[in-house]
């Protein structure tokens, strides 16, 4: 909306837009918001969390007596493609040696690369701990947990790996399939210039782009409208171990918020309604 631009961008705006005629120049971007003349939906959405309480929803005592969530995942690996010409199954993963205090330490953006070619294992090892399942099984009926947490252990987030000069590895994009610790190739038409157009990312020399999608439906039904809240929740701490896996291979990393949302979903068949690009992340090695 023309709105609700930055305020750096005020010049960017036509006085008369009719969209715009409560905030003019775009000075008053924050006052014409929170005093109602101009519209937010982030606004509407923040407000409108405050009225929901986690005892207003019936379903969570639904899915928490019944144990549902570990039904669901007991079973989720049998949406996995295991066979087939697309599928390659990932090595056993590098083994990581690294200090979490220096990893936490030496984690800075980076938006250069070298363009050194990365090894399976290493890519094995980055999506295993970083977004896949853990070899240890907890609860009854035994279902697999993940190397990160996510509300009510329904994992509505899931990964597309975007492959650049990986060893043995096609270019072009890839499901992660955790329960088989495999990927699957969605198309190897996608241009990562494309999707990051607008962005100042060494899209030429980095090794992978992650690109994280939200299935509304998986958490929608127990959480309603606090089920986004908790997508994105997920999703930075999905990112972030990325990153501090990405530091304790020697790569480097940066997060892509800015990108071109309807592109990806169209290479990657999505249908924009239900499943969504939500966030992206670049690694490499630092040039």
């Amino acid at each position: 909306m023309a709105v609700n631009k930055g305020y750096l961008n005020l010049h960017s705006l036509i006085y008369d837009d009719r969209a715009n005629i409560a905030n003019l120049s775009n000075e008053k971007l924050f006052s014409s918001v929170l005093n109602g003349y101009a519209h937010s939906n982030a606004f509407d959405y923040l407000l409108n969390l405050n009225s929901i309480r986690l005892t207003d929803i019936r379903s969570l005592g639904f899915f928490n007596e019944s144990g549902l969530a570990d039904t669901i995942n007991e079973h989720r690996g049998k949406e996995e493609l295991t066979e087939g010409k697309k599928v390659y199954k990932l090595p056993d993963p590098k083994k990581v040696r690294a200090n979490l205090l220096e990893i936490l330490e030496n984690r800075q953006s980076v938006r250069h690369f070298s363009g050194q070619r990365m090894e399976q294992r290493e890519l094995s090892a980055l999506l295993k701990y970083a977004v896949g399942l853990k070899d240890r099984k907890i609860g009854n009926p035994n279902p697999h947990r993940r190397y990160y947490s996510s509300g009510g252990a329904l994992y509505p987030v899931s990964v597309f790996v975007y492959i650049h000069n990986v060893e043995y590895m096609k270019n072009g994009v890839y499901l992660y399939q955790p329960y088989s610790h495999s990927l699957l190739l969605t198309t190897d038409h996608f241009s990562a210039e494309a999707f990051l157009s607008d962005n100042v990312l060494d899209t030429q020399n980095c090794n992978l782009i992650l690109l994280f999608r939200y299935e509304i439906n998986r958490n929608y039904l127990k959480y309603g409208e606090l089920a986004l809240l908790l997508a994105l929740i997920e999703t930075g701490i999905m990112a972030e171990n990325v990153h501090l896996l990405s530091n304790a291979l020697t790569y480097s990393s940066c997060d892509a918020a800015g990108f071109n949302k309807r592109y990806a979903e169209e290479r990657l068949r999505l249908d924009g309604i239900n499943s969504h690009i939500i966030h992206s992340l670049v690694v490499g090695k630092e040039r």
